[in-house]
C-alpha cells in the first residue's frame, strides 16, 4: 500500500488540502496559457571560481599581462577554446581547454560571458572618490554567497530575490515554482510559497513505507488533532512534505531518462531540473514559470589548482553544455536561461600552486533568449596597482551582481519595482544590461 497523494488526500477527512499544504495557499492558481513559459537556471559554484581562468584574453597584449601576472597558473594561450566574442573595450575571449563541449552554445550566439562582475553598493571605476564605500563581508564564503543570493543592500533581510521576486508576481502552479535541488537556499526564500527541496535525483525515498501498516500508523498520525499547537504544526508541515514528495515523484516518473547528460553530480542535478522543466504542465506541477537552483562546490583552491580547477570547470561545461542541448531538443531554449554565480572571485596574483580569496570574476549566461556574439563588460587592466587593483591582485568589478541579476529578473518578466527589489540600483547609471 502506497501513501500517494491522491490517496492522502481522498482518505484525510480531517484535514483539507489547504491545511495540509500551507505552501501552496500564496499562488495564484489561475493558469496561464503553455506558451508563457520561462525559467530560471542558477549554476552556483561554490568556493570562489577562479573566473580569470575560466575566461582568458586571447588578445596578444593582454594575454600578455596574464601570464605576467600569474605565470604558475596561466593557461597556454594555444590551449585556449577560441571563442568568436570581445569585450566591450575589444580583447578578444577564450575559454578553458577543459570547457570544449561549451563553445556550441557560443557559436550559434545562445551563450555570453559577463565580464568582471561581482558585488557593488555603488560604482568605483572611473570614479576617483576617495570615499568610495565597497560592500561589507568582502571574501567571507557564507556572507558573499548570501549577498548574491539576498542582493548587495539586503543582507539583514531574510529572504532572498528570487522568492521575493516570486512572491510579488503571485504565479500559478500546483507545487512551487521555486526548487533546489542544492540544499535550502536563501535565494529561494519567501512569506508566500515554501521552496522545494530534493535530491539530485529529484524526489526523496522514504524507505519502509511499502509496509501497510506503517503507512497506516502514518495516516493516523497525519489525521490527529493534537492540542499542542507545536505538534499540530509539526504533522501539518510533515504531511505536506510527504505528498509534495510523492507529488514530484508521479510527475518524474512520466519522464525516463533524457540523453546526453554526464553522470556526474552536476550532471544529475541538471538532468532533473531538465525533466522538471519536461513536465512542467503535469497536474502535479502545473507551472508557467520555474526557478532552479543547483550548484557544485570544491572552488576554493588555495593550491594544488591547475589540476582541480580543470576537472571541475569540465564538469561545468559538460553538464550545461548537455542542458542547453536538451533544451533546444524540447523547443525551450529561449525560454530557460542558465547562468553562473560564485562566491567571489580570486586574486590574480597565484601563490605557489593556487590562489587566494579575490573579488571581481566572470559570469556565464547560456540559454536561446542571450544576446550573444559578444561579451558583456569591459576587460580590466591586470597590472598591480591599476586602478582595478583593490588589494594586491584582487580585482575591483566594474558591473554589479545586481545589476546582473535585475536584468535575469526583468528577462522573467518581473513587472515589480527593481530598485525596491535591489536597492543598490539607485547608485548606478542603469538598472539592467542588454544581454538578454
Amino acid at each position: 500500500m502506497k501513501l500517494s497523494r491522491r490517496h492522502f488526500l481522498k482518505g484525510s477527512v480531517a484535514l483539507s488540502a489547504t491545511s495540509v499544504a500551507p505552501a501552496l495557499t500564496g499562488l495564484n492558481m489561475a493558469h496561464a496559457s503553455e506558451e508563457d513559459y520561462k525559467a530560471l537556471v542558477c549554476v552556483f559554484l561554490f568556493g570562489g571560481n577562479d573566473a580569470y581562468n575560466m575566461v582568458i584574453p586571447a588578445t596578444d597584449s593582454a594575454y600578455k599581462t596574464y601570464v605576467q601576472a600569474r605565470p604558475n597558473l596561466a593557461i597556454d594561450q594555444k590551449e585556449l577554446v577560441p571563442l568568436s566574442i570581445a569585450t566591450e573595450n575589444d580583447i578578444q575571449l577564450g575559454l578553458h581547454p577543459a570547457m570544449e563541449s561549451l563553445k556550441s552554445a557560443f557559436d550559434e550566439g545562445d551563450a555570453t560571458v559577463i565580464v568582471n562582475s561581482g558585488q557593488l553598493v555603488e560604482p568605483i571605476i572611473g570614479e576617483n572618490n576617495p570615499n568610495r564605500r565597497v560592500p561589507d563581508f568582502l571574501m567571507a564564503h557564507n556572507l558573499q554567497q548570501t549577498m548574491w543570493q539576498s542582493g548587495a543592500e539586503n543582507m539583514n533581510d531574510k529572504l532572498g530575490w528570487a522568492g521575493r521576486m516570486i512572491q510579488e508576481m503571485n504565479l500559478s502552479g500546483s507545487l512551487s515554482p521555486l526548487m533546489s535541488l542544492n540544499g535550502e537556499q536563501k535565494w529561494l526564500r519567501n512569506n508566500a510559497v515554501e521552496p522545494l527541496v530534493m535530491t539530485s535525483d529529484g524526489a526523496g525515498k522514504y524507505n519502509g513505507m511499502n509496509n501497510s501498516d506503517r503507512v497506516g500508523a502514518m495516516m493516523r498520525h497525519f489525521e490527529e488533532k493534537f492540542a499542542n499547537l507545536y505538534t499540530e504544526n509539526y504533522s501539518t508541515t510533515m504531511a505536506s512534505r510527504y505528498y509534495e514528495n510523492d507529488a514530484l515523484d508521479e510527475a518524474l516518473g512520466t519522464v525516463g531518462d533524457l540523453d546526453g547528460f554526464p553522470q556526474t553530480k552536476l550532471g544529475n542535478m541538471l538532468h532533473t531540473t531538465a525533466k522538471l522543466i519536461k513536465v512542467r504542465n503535469a497536474a502535479e506541477l502545473k507551472h508557467n514559470r520555474q526557478i532552479f537552483f543547483v550548484g557544485l562546490g570544491g572552488f576554493d583552491t588555495h593550491k594544488d589548482q591547475a589540476e582541480a580547477h580543470s576537472g571541475l570547470l569540465g564538469q561545468v561545461s559538460d553538464a550545461l553544455a548537455a542542458f542547453y542541448s536538451e533544451m533546444k531538443r524540447q523547443g525551450l531554449s529561449d525560454k530557460v536561461t542558465a547562468f553562473t554565480m560564485s562566491d567571489f572571485g580570486r586574486r590574480i596574483m597565484a601563490n605557489e600552486s593556487g590562489t587566494d580569496h579575490g573579488w571581481a570574476g566572470h559570469q556565464l549566461v547560456v540559454g536561446g533568449a542571450v544576446k550573444g556574439g559578444k561579451a558583456y563588460g569591459k576587460w580590466p587592466d591586470l597590472t598591480p596597482g591599476s586602478e582595478y587593483d583593490y588589494n594586491n591582485g584582487r580585482l575591483i568589478p566594474e558591473i554589479a551582481a545586481d545589476q546582473v541579476n535585475a536584468t535575469l529578473a526583468n528577462w522573467f518578466d518581473y513587472d515589480g519595482d527593481l530598485e525596491k527589489l535591489f536597492p543598490s540600483l539607485k547608485t548606478f547609471p542603469k538598472n539592467t544590461l542588454d544581454f538578454l
